[in-house]
């Protein structure tokens, strides 16, 4: 209708043929592309206004919720009036967080389980809507960050970056479909995988196998799911200042590894504050977006990725043989640390020290 009108009106004009008059064709793609544009506008308007939906009340299960970015999402859904399940396979660090949140006057409950078990999160999922009564909107969210060059990368850290990423989220998935789609007003599934599952990112191949395949698994499950009412989005945050720099595990030369990954979160033209990236996740997975990745230039390096993939290539190539350390020899290489106990050296003032024992990642 509105490029029928448009039509119309440019028919209607008079014609000028001076030199500087717009030919009758340019006015008409005008209008059509004015036209456009409003009906965009309008059905991005009607899409908000038809998925709104409010967490008050609704109960929000969030794997690896008891630190780092899984506390700062529990924080912000918590924030909003969800009710929290969060879960972690570390007894020691959920007492904490528990208590962190119980402080600032959420509703949570803390439970310890493995997403690697699935009988384990079969009767996660059993216990939560046993206590809560229902199940809303679930946040895969554990994690485990393995840097090194692929020489030293051994087959199960690949093992181990898949039984999490991918396995523990499918895992989690299936037992909470039968609640979610029952949900009052519909669900959510928020699956946090990483920039690195967009982007083959250097030394890291195993935790990029696993998050790659849980963002194919998420994308598809986006498709399937919308006539449920589960709407799923898929993230991918870059670097975060959370506080997760002590707990990446590391071979090769490993002060060098944790000194370039620590290199990245101390900079804000590099990594991105943890709680804004919270914030915005959160905000993707009420409006029930598809796809959310927070920061600006991690959302330029996947634009830069897919539209010009060979000079992406050809910049990570520099990245990984002349910027990133190589090989060490067999015998330490191979053998896996922390970068807690490797230490950041002359480079830890400028960590984000503050958010690790703010965000339950270090006592």
């Amino acid at each position: 209708m509105i490029s029928g009108i448009a039509h119309d009106m440019a028919a209607d004009a008079p014609r000028s043929t001076g030199s500087g008059s717009r030919p009758h064709g340019s006015d008409h793609a005008a209008l059509v592309a004015l036209g456009g544009l409003a009906a965009a506008v309008a059905a991005t308007a009607w899409w908000r206004a038809a998925h709104a939906y409010q967490l008050r009340g609704r109960t929000v299960l969030i794997t690896g919720g008891v630190r780092g970015l899984g506390l700062l999402l529990a924080r912000e859904f918590g924030r909003r009036g969800a009710r929290l399940a969060i879960v972690s396979r570390t007894p020691s660090e959920i007492g904490r967080a528990e208590d962190q949140l119980r402080a600032s006057g959420l509703d949570v409950i803390a439970e310890c389980c493995d997403v690697r078990d699935p009988r384990a999160v079969a009767d996660l999922v059993r216990l939560v809507v046993g206590r809560t009564g229902r199940l809303d909107v679930v946040v895969n969210n554990a994690g485990v960050i393995q840097a090194a060059p692929f020489e030293h990368a051994q087959l199960e850290d690949f093992q181990e970056s898949l039984d999490t990423h991918f396995w523990g989220p499918l895992y989690l998935t299936r037992e909470a479909l039968p609640f979610l789609r029952r949900a009052p007003g519909g669900a959510r599934l928020l699956n946090i995988s990483s920039f690195g599952g967009r982007v083959g990112v250097p030394h890291l191949a195993a935790y990029s196998a696993g998050k790659f395949a849980l963002v194919g698994l998420s994308e598809t499950l986006r498709a399937e799911l919308h006539k449920d009412g589960v709407l799923v989005t898929t993230a991918t945050p870059g670097l975060m200042r959370t506080g997760s720099h002590g707990k990446i595990l590391v071979r090769g030369q490993h002060e060098k590894e944790a000194l370039w990954f620590g290199a990245g979160v101390a900079t804000p033209l590099t990594s991105m504050s943890g709680t804004r990236a919270a914030r915005e996740l959160v905000d993707a997975c009420v409006a029930g977006r598809a796809h959310a990745t927070p920061g600006l230039q991690f959302r330029l390096a996947e634009i830069a990725e897919t539209l010009v993939p060979q000079l992406a290539a050809g910049v990570k190539a520099i990245i990984a043989g002349r910027l990133l350390p190589g090989p060490s020899d067999r015998a330490t290489g191979e053998v896996r640390r922390a970068t807690s106990e490797v230490g950041f050296g002359w480079l830890t003032p400028l960590l984000p020290n503050a958010a690790a024992r703010a965000n339950n990642e270090i006592r």
